[in-house]
């Protein structure tokens, strides 16, 4: 069955997927014994879908209804391939911006973040299946609607995404407050990757090793950090300033 929101029991999710719906996280009971339990994972595998595995009381908790030990939430968006959004960006003879973030799992911190994104022209925003918010109402909302207009991928090894970038001819610019590099120290002219973490964890090692720079933001108080969204906000700032100024030379 479908709801606005979610739909319910194992074979109506997986139709779902094989409709290419738009899922954003699938729930599975922990204990769950189902013979198509396999065929399920392999599915959410396939077509880069995050699950979870949680107990019955939680699931029972969503919902009442006869949901055999799983549901999936829908995503008000649809998922670009983020291959077909560089290429339409080369297309466009402009010089390509990506976000990517690592983990970013605060709704309202990644829905200000794609807000900003948006507002700053940002081609593509990339999320992993793993460990980001989720995408649904809340976060549509607090990005006043922003993630509705934006160019979102989901992608299951950002590391990976980050390698494909780098040789499609992007450079790689990841956020750190553990450099001595500055993002005035960049030059955001040229086809820009900017990786931010999660506030938790930071950038990801693997990541990390791939960047062509690591930068921060300069801090003159005694609190050592921005929050993340603040954070992504300074940074597409000062690359929309360089690309306005670069247009005027």
């Amino acid at each position: 069955m479908i709801n606005e929101s979610y739909i319910y029991g194992i074979h109506p999710v997986m139709e779902a997927i094989k409709e290419h719906k738009e899922i954003d996280k699938v729930l599975i009971q922990s204990d769950l014994r189902n013979p198509h339990l396999t065929e399920l994972r392999k599915l959410l595998k396939e077509y880069k879908i995050s699950s979870q595995n949680i107990p019955l009381q939680r699931l029972n908790h969503i919902s009442k209804k006869n949901h055999q030990g799983v549901m999936a939430y829908l995503s008000p968006v649809e998922f670009q391939p983020f291959e077909e959004v560089l290429s339409k960006a080369y297309e466009s003879g402009e010089s390509p911006l990506f976000l990517l973030l690592d983990r970013i799992s605060d709704v309202g911190n990644f829905g200000a973040i794609c807000r900003t994104a948006e507002c700053t022209g940002v081609h593509g925003v990339i999320v992993p299946v793993k460990g980001s918010a989720q995408v649904n109402a809340e976060s549509v909302k607090r990005s006043s609607g922003a993630i509705l207009k934006t160019n979102l991928s989901r992608e299951r090894d950002l590391a990976a995404v980050a390698q494909t970038l780098q040789d499609s001819g992007l450079q790689i610019i990841a956020c750190s407050e553990k450099t001595e590099n500055y993002i005035y120290d960049v030059d955001f002219t040229k086809p820009t990757a900017i990786v931010m973490g999660s506030e938790e964890d930071g950038i990801n090692s693997h990541i990390m090793r791939l960047a062509d720079k690591v930068v921060k933001i300069p801090m003159q108080g005694s609190i050592e950090s921005l929050n993340v969204s603040v954070s992504a906000g300074v940074i597409l700032y000062e690359a929309i300033r360089q690309k306005r100024n670069a247009k005027a030379i």
